[in-house]
């Protein structure tokens, strides 16, 4: 065999042994993606509770699903829950409740989830009695948020919120708490609280009063990093491997 046929032979080792690393890197980078998806990366859970009670009758308590929405892309699920549907008269320092919750979370590279749930509430005092009456109502309120990002290329936001008109349209409360990874910085935050909102009102006979409810959890979580897709890497490192396996070399020498 000739010095250039030997030559030839040892670059066409050279190039072979090239690919074959190449492509036992991306099998390999195929293999951490896949496991890393197992790892959740982000996730948001938040949800508000409101229980209302009266020192009397409440003629008609009702809730209505306003808005109920999870939408999930990738590596991601997400769901909600909350006070659909309902339609009652409420005695005297009996209980009403509203309710609203949404979470969610991604387990790995490329991925988005959304997700909330807003409740309409609503409840009409009628007096009817025959003279003035003094009306105490009391909201009872228990809610929290709670975020986590494992670095700064996830962000994920929370958020829960209660309002209250009242007859007139006026919102006479309204309070929400939130949590942003892009000011709160990666790791896991978490807010929660309860408390009462009271009001005292007199009501004369024939008169009534209504107020209307808001309650509202809201929340998403999304990968910023662009990688290559796991499965991607995988198909081109088996297609190096593959090809540098049946490839056979052939050195033409005169």
């Amino acid at each position: 065999m000739t010095n250039t046929c030997i030559k030839e032979l040892k670059r066409q080792k050279q190039r072979s042994a090239r690919k074959m690393g190449l492509g036992l890197l991306l099998s390999t980078l195929s293999l951490f993606f896949t496991q890393s998806q197992a790892t959740i990366i982000g996730s948001f859970d938040t949800g508000v509770d409101v229980e209302i009670s009266s020192t009397v009758s409440v003629n008609q308590f009702g809730t209505d699903l306003f808005d109920g929405l999870v939408y999930v892309e990738g590596s991601a699920s997400g769901n909600n829950s909350g006070s659909d549907f309902s339609d009652f008269s409420l005695g005297a320092n009996e209980t009403g409740t509203v309710s609203a919750a949404a979470n969610g979370q991604l387990d790995g590279i490329g991925g988005f989830v959304q997700s909330s749930w807003e409740t309409h509430g609503f409840f009409n005092f009628g007096n009817n009695t025959g003279s003035n009456i003094s009306v105490d109502v009391t909201f009872d309120i228990t809610w929290f948020a709670n975020i986590f990002t494992s670095s700064s290329d996830e962000e994920v936001y929370a958020t829960a919120g209660f309002f209250i008109k009242n007859s007139s349209g006026e919102r006479v409360f309204e309070d929400w708490i939130e949590l942003d990874s892009l000011i709160e910085g990666p790791g896991t935050f978490g807010v929660s609280d309860s408390f009462a909102v009271n009001f005292i009102f007199d009501l004369a006979d024939g008169d009534s009063e209504e107020y209307f409810l808001i309650v509202d959890s809201f929340g998403f979580a999304e990968n910023l990093q662009q990688v290559p897709e796991p499965s991607s890497l995988l198909l081109v490192g088996l297609a190096l491997l593959f090809t540098i396996r049946k490839r056979k070399i052939s050195v033409l020498c005169v």
